[in-house]
Order: structure tokens, then sequence, then C-alpha cells
């Protein structure tokens, strides 16, 4: 006879296994969507209606999204968004013509757009980081669209694929989809960021057949936002020399050679074909095909039923909150194997990362002295080098008019006449 409660549990292990893989298995479950209910909860049983969903609210849903919830599916849809870019021969002409689309210049370029993205995406409308980050992003275009070498329609397909792809990630790769309520703050989010863009909605208008013009509420939107998106790459992604001369200067040359082709597949089939030929990349092989079935089937179970929520202490945060005290730029994490705005810590140089850096032939912080701005970046004067310094005194005029409208509560609400702004 077992004299312990230990002695009892080990003379019946296979029991005591089972039993606290059961309760790890009902814990999980238990606490896995405690997060989603929160989100509905205040618009669960007609409470309120999606058309109230403030600005604010948007933002935290949005927040919780992309930092707790699907950190990897954002972080995928931010990349795959500006790779589809290239895939509309109007915008692949563009990156070529502006001598920005080259080995030398393409790694910061692509750091800096993914930078403006991520300060716009994890910062409230109102606040002075938001503001700016969107203000640069008009300055860069605004020379562009003078010259009608950026159209109207080149900016609001670009809006619409970083919904689009969100929304494509997330079905596809993740443990659960995303809600009506969660795609509703989607909606609010992109069509405010249309808005400080200067984006119009009229062709986005005109695709409504039938309606009145205005949208009910941020899901409404994002529906027609996404469904336009589609339509226009059928009608106008076409594979072209410049689309080809993007994929190869973004894509292959910031890749090691022996896993350029598997990259190229794996970026193939995520994508329809329509945009896959456009960008003139691979369909992955069959083989290829059932491993990436076979992970993504096993990454699915595994954190639906076996992985713990992430706590809000382990956040993905996309921005550093705060300047490097010495220097009062912003630093970065590394997103290739050029280390753009990184601070030049000895972890960063001889970790285990950097190391692995150094193995594929990348560079890490301080290298080549200030070539890589290990000091950091101002949101002010990011971009190419031959716009460092320029329009301030535009940005700054943007600026107020941005954080001014940030103070909007309801975009949708049903007492605002007119969603078309």
């Amino acid at each position: 006879m077992p004299h312990t409660l230990i002695d009892a549990l080990w003379a019946n292990w296979p029991l005591t296994i089972a039993t606290t893989l059961a309760g790890y298995i009902v814990l999980v479950r238990a606490l896995r969507y405690r997060r989603i209910a929160a989100i509905e909860a205040p618009f669960v049983d007609g409470q309120r209606p999606l058309s109230s969903m403030t600005v604010h609210e948007a933002y935290a849903i949005m927040a919780q999204l992309q930092e707790l919830e699907f950190p990897r599916a954002f972080a995928k849809a931010r990349r795959m968004a500006l790779l589809k870019a290239g895939g509309i021969p109007t915008m692949s002409k563009l990156f070529a013509v502006t001598g920005q689309n080259n080995r030398r210049n393409a790694g910061k370029r692509a750091v800096d757009t993914e930078i403006l993205l991520r300060e716009s995406q994890s910062q409230p409308r109102d606040s002075a980081r938001y503001a700016a980050a969107v203000a640069r992003m008009n300055y860069l275009h605004a020379r562009y669209r003078r010259a009608n070498k950026i159209t109207d329609v080149d900016l609001l397909h670009t809006l619409g694929d970083g919904l689009a792809e969100i929304l494509n990630v997330v079905e596809r790769e993740e443990w659960r989809g995303l809600t009506d309520v969660e795609k509703c703050a989607l909606g609010i989010f992109h069509k405010n960021l249309g808005e400080d863009m200067l984006i119009p909605f009229d062709t986005l208008k005109s695709s409504a057949e039938g309606e009145d013009g205005t949208w009910r509420d941020g899901l409404h939107f994002a529906g027609k936002l996404t469904q336009w998106t589609v339509d226009y790459e059928e009608k106008a992604a076409r594979p072209t020399a410049t689309n080809d001369q993007y994929v190869r200067v973004y894509v292959d040359s910031a890749l090691p050679w022996f896993i350029r082709p598997v990259v190229r597949q794996m970026l193939g089939g995520d994508l329809d074909d329509c945009m896959r030929i456009s960008l003139g990349l691979e369909s992955p092989s069959l083989v290829l095909s059932i491993i990436l079935r076979l992970i993504r089937g096993a990454r699915k179970f595994l954190l639906r039923h076996l992985a713990l929520p992430r706590p809000a202490f382990l956040g993905v945060r996309l921005v550093h909150s705060a300047p490097n005290p010495k220097t009062k730029l912003y630093n970065f994490s590394r997103k290739g194997l050029q280390p753009w705005y990184m601070q030049a810590t000895p972890w960063a140089k001889w970790g285990p990362g950097a190391m692995l850096v150094r193995l594929f032939g990348g560079k890490v912080p301080g290298s080549r002295g200030d070539r890589y701005f290990p000091q950091g970046y101002d949101l002010m004067t990011i971009g190419p080098e031959p716009q460092k310094g320029k329009g301030l005194e535009d940005m700054q005029s943007d600026i107020e008019i941005i954080r001014a409208r940030g103070v909007a509560t309801c975009p949708f609400s049903a007492a605002k006449e007119g969603a078309f702004n």
C-alpha cells in the first residue's frame, strides 16, 4: 500500500499523466478564448451596434490583435502587402525610375517603409508619432502624386492590400479566424489611415452598386475595400519587366543563394494565381506544398489546444516605446541581413542571432561605421537620402491637421451624415 500521495501518483502514473494533460487542455481552452470574449463583449446580443465603435476602441482591438493574438500573421501581412505592391505595373515602374529599386538602396527603403507602417499601425490616431509617420508618408508621396506618377487608385490599392492581407493570412494560417467585431476595428483603422493619407474613396464608392454611397460600419467598409482590391488586381496586375526587377531586388538579393528558390516558391504559394504570375514567382512543388500544409496544420492545432495565450508582458512591440536616451532617436529590431537603425550593443554584434546573421553573409550593427545608422531613425527625416531633412514645414502643417482629425469618436455613427469625405 502506498504511504504518501506521491507514491500513489507514481504507482498510477499513466492515470496521473492523462489527468494532468486533460486538466491542462481544459485550462488552455478556458483561457484561450477569454481575449476574444472580452473584445466582443460590448457588442454581443445587440448591446451596441458596430457603427458605434469608437476610434479608441478600434485602436485597442488592433493593438491586442497584432501584439498578443496574431503578431506573426500581422507581420507577415505587412511583408506580403509590400511585395504585392510590386505586382502592379504602375507601381513597379515608379519604383524603378526613382532610383531606389536597386541592391544598394532596396534594403533601406524596405526597412523605412516597414517602420512607417509599424509606427502608423501601433500608435493612437491622435498621437504625435502616428501623425509624424503619416505626414512623412504623405510628403514622400506628394511630388509623385503631383506628377501623376502615383495615382489615387494606386494608393487605394496599397491601402486595401494592407487590409486584405491581414484577413488572408489570419484566415489561412492562424488558430482561429477574425470576428466581425475585429474586422470592424480593422475597417475603422484603414478608413482613418486612408483619410489621413488623403486617399479619395470615390472609386470605392462607385463599386457599391445599388447602395446609397455610405457604409454602415467598419465591417461593411472592410468588406467593400477588400473586394475592390481583389477586383482591381484582376484587372491591373500583369507580368512586366519592372515587376520582375522588383522581385529580384527585394526578394532575391536579400536572400542567400541556397534558400532563394524555396523562399520564392513559399511566397508564390501564399499568393493567388493573378498576383503570383504578375510577380513572376513559382508555384511550390508538391513536396513543399505538403510540408507547408502539415506545418501550418500542426501550428494551428498546437496553438488552439496546447498553447496558453500570450500574456501582456510578452506582447510583441512593433516599435520601441521610447527613443535611445543617448541619441534621442528610435532604434529598430533587425528585419533582414542589413542592420538598419539597430543599436550597436555587444549582444547585437556577438549574440547567437548576430552569429547566425554573419553565417548567412549579413552585417551586424556598427558595420562600416554609421552606414546603417546605428544611432536610430527620426520620423521627421526618414526616407531616401535625397529627401533627408526636406519637407519639415509641410509635414508640421499636416501633423496638426491629422492630430486634430484624430479626436473623432465614432466614424460610422448613424448621426454622421455621409461616409465619404
